[in-house]
């Protein structure tokens, strides 16, 4: 994430101002950018649901919701809450409910304890 934030500063620097008070949307660098890091973290949140034994699927559908919140930014959508219409609003609230689930969910719970459907335990098995 730091990572992502640094290039995309680097990048966009005028990104991080507005413009007569409005949210101005990415550049194209600064999108290109996070749709290159879209890829690794895509990978890396199906790994973690595998280990969660969560369908893979789901890690499919949390890049692509990513890699669409990534472009909808980019063409001006879902930037600024002040002048969003309700169907935007909808999206943004569902968005940051799907990414803070997955936060959760692959961040800080421990995979499934000994084997799953995707393979042994990378911990091996634990002491109690």
């Amino acid at each position: 994430m730091a990572i992502t934030v640094v290039g995309a500063t680097v990048f966009d620097f005028e990104g991080l101002t507005s413009q007569g008070g409005k949210v101005r949307p990415p550049s194209l660098s600064s999108t290109i950018w996070s749709l290159l890091f879209a890829w690794p973290s895509t990978a890396i949140s199906i790994k973690r649901f595998n280990d969660r034994d969560w369908p893979s699927w789901v890690g499919y559908a949390l890049g692509a919701a990513m890699t669409a919140f990534i472009v909808a930014n980019y063409h001006g959508y879902l930037l600024d809450p002040d002048v969003m219409d309700p169907v935007e609003k909808l999206i943004m609230v569902a968005a940051a409910i799907g990414f803070l689930w997955a936060l959760f969910e692959n961040g800080f719970q421990r995979g499934t304890q000994g084997d799953n459907r995707y393979g042994a335990d990378p911990l091996g098995s634990v002491p109690e």
